[in-house]
């Protein structure tokens, strides 16, 4: 009898029904890295940017397209996201937005300032019109490349969402249309879906 209950296997513990109530609270008030998120899905985002655009650089040998190569959305978008200033759309938003406030803080305190300042008599009387002045000089330069992003990025996103190309092989004068392929479809509809669209809502938001 002795030897039987020595070797009986011990009772549950009461822990593995009933946890403490550090573990039982833990997962009710952890809350994710939102910050974290945001940050995978840009990086994955311009991965995907990255990789169309220096896989079908060249695309008029591998899919047989007639549109000359500075005419291809997926040229014309790879020359936007490298040219100043339509790069800033496609960084994150804390990098866009500190851009534009830069440049529009810059100019209004080196060329708004002292124009409104020197350029008018007595402007010691009136110093707090000329420094709104100067203020608005900023908000107009950032509201202009905001709009000049803006228009860029629909432009290169419309062709890169278009079925159809449209494209002059010498001039003006001689327009031509070209049905995307399925594949090139496929794929500019993708670049356009993720890196253009991004592109773009962020230029909205600077509006």
């Amino acid at each position: 009898m002795a030897r039987f209950l020595h070797s009986s296997p011990k009772p549950p513990q009461l822990s593995l029904f009933f946890p403490s109530p550090s573990n039982f609270l833990s997962p009710i008030f952890s809350f994710p890295n939102l910050s974290l998120q945001y940050h995978h899905l840009y990086n994955f985002k311009s991965s995907i940017s990255k990789t169309f655009a220096s896989s079908f650089r060249n695309g008029r040998p591998e899919t047989g397209c007639p549109v000359p190569l500075e005419q291809q959305p997926i040229n014309e978008y790879q020359t936007l996201s490298t040219s100043f200033p339509f790069s800033w759309a496609s960084s994150d938003i804390v990098e866009y937005s500190s851009k534009l406030f830069v440049t529009g803080a810059s100019f209004a305190l080196f060329i708004g300032l002292p124009v409104a300042w020197f350029g008018t008599v007595g402007p010691e009387t009136e110093p707090f019109k000329r420094i709104i002045c100067s203020v608005s000089s900023g908000i107009l330069l950032v509201t202009l490349a905001v709009v000049r992003m803006y228009l860029g990025w629909a432009y290169v996103g419309n062709r890169l969402l278009s079925a159809t190309v449209e494209y002059e092989e010498t001039g003006w004068y001689d327009g031509q249309i070209w049905v995307k392929t399925a594949e090139v479809l496929a794929r500019d509809r993708l670049l356009g879906s993720f890196s253009s669209g991004t592109c773009l809502g962020n230029a909205k938001k600077g509006c």
